[in-house]
């Protein structure tokens, strides 16, 4: 068991972050490749982890569009533009007029990526249960109970007036 380390509540805002993002990074480095092809592999070499996180919440929403994806992604209209013309470019992601409204272009996946993701996705939750398994179950049952409070955090904040989230940080 690791030392516990007396920190600053902003020391450990960075460590949680960070962990989070090592996590992430490591599953996905792990597993970016694993039961593909050689020309998916290809398709993939060049793949960040945010153009991943994209891919996957197009798949878990089946279409979005740009502002949709900018604001999930919490980045700029002009970046989003940017990430979908590459993934576009690489077969990954395809752009197709709105039926309901003509002047809105939707970005869902390529009948292809979409089983190729699927993969990829499969691999890296067996490797995050191969983690939860090496942790054991009562360090899994207190991760998923801090979960489950951060959770309930957000939905509070969600239900509040907009800028409340720092007042409520506050008490």
């Amino acid at each position: 068991m690791p030392k516990v380390i007396a920190r600053t509540t902003l020391e450990q805002a960075k460590y949680i972050s960070s962990s989070i993002r090592l996590i992430q990074d490591t599953l996905f480095a792990r597993n970016h490749g694993k039961s593909m092809s050689k020309k998916e592999k290809y398709l993939l070499k060049d793949l960040s982890i945010s153009q991943f996180h994209a891919i996957m919440m197009i798949r878990k929403k089946k279409k979005v569009s740009l502002k949709e994806l900018a604001a999930i992604q919490q980045i700029s209209p002009p970046s989003a533009s940017a990430m979908v013309n590459r993934l576009v470019a690489k077969g990954i992601l395809k752009r197709s007029r709105s039926r309901s409204d003509r002047r809105k272009v939707e970005i869902s996946l390529t009948h292809d990526s979409l089983a190729r993701h699927e993969k990829v996705e499969k691999a890296i939750f067996a490797s995050f249960v191969e983690l939860i398994e090496k942790l054991g179950a009562e360090t899994t049952q207190k991760w998923c109970d801090v979960l489950e409070q951060v959770e309930h955090v957000f939905i509070q904040a969600e239900n509040q007036e907009p800028g409340s989230w720092k007042k409520s940080e506050k008490k």
